[in-house]
């Protein structure tokens, strides 16, 4: 189990880069796994019910008639055990 002040250095590293991030959001259990946090498989897959109960869907900007308004989305991760 990573020390707290790993679990802050990764949680750091979340919140500034834009691709683990989108890793993160993607698929949790194996950014955390990766990084070292051990999940029991029943932690595993809670931890993939709440991600994929978020609903998180792109918005498609390939269809040129439609104007979508600029938004910007800020997105803090908070590890806490």
């Amino acid at each position: 189990m990573p020390t707290s002040k790993e679990i802050q250095q990764l949680q750091d590293q979340l919140n500034k880069d834009a691709t683990l991030r989108a890793a993160f959001l993607k698929d949790p259990v194996k950014v955390l796994q990766s990084n070292g946090v051990a999940l029991t498989p029943a932690a595993a897959k809670d931890l993939k019910a709440q991600f994929s109960s978020f609903g998180i869907q792109r918005i498609p900007t390939n269809i040129p008639q439609l104007k979508f308004p600029k938004i910007g989305i800020s997105i803090r991760i908070t590890i806490s055990f």
